[in-house]
C-alpha cells in the first residue's frame, strides 16, 4: 500500500452505519467503517456533534482529507489503513468458521 494519496472522491455515504466508500487519487476505491470512531464517541466532541446533528452524511473533501463541516478531518492515510485492517479482520473471520 502506497501511502501519501489523496482522496479524490466520495461514492458513496451510509450514515445509519457510519460508513463511506471512496475514491483515492491512485484510482483505489476503499470501503471503510467509520463504526468504531462514532459508536464510543464520549470522551470525542467533535464527533459527538456529528452525530447529534446528523451530518455524517455531509462529509466533504478538503485538501485531501476526508472532512465535516464541524471541523473533524481524517487523514486519507489512516483511512487506507483502517480500510485494510478492516478487510484483513473479516477475511480472518470468514477463514475461521
Amino acid at each position: 500500500m502506497k501511502l501519501g494519496q489523496s482522496i479524490k472522491k466520495i461514492i458513496k455515504i451510509d450514515d445509519e452505519k457510519f460508513q463511506i466508500s471512496l475514491l483515492f487519487a491512485d484510482g483505489v476505491k476503499k470501503n471503510i467503517n467509520l463504526g468504531f470512531l462514532f459508536e464510543d464517541s464520549k470522551k470525542k466532541p467533535l464527533i459527538q456533534e456529528i452525530k447529534r446533528g446528523q451530518i455524517f452524511k455531509k462529509a466533504f473533501i478538503e485538501g485531501g482529507a476526508l472532512a465535516w463541516p464541524n471541523g473533524f478531518e481524517l487523514c486519507p492515510d489512516a483511512l487506507r489503513i483502517w480500510a485494510d485492517k478492516t478487510r484483513i479482520e473479516i477475511n480472518f473471520n470468514v477463514r475461521r468458521k
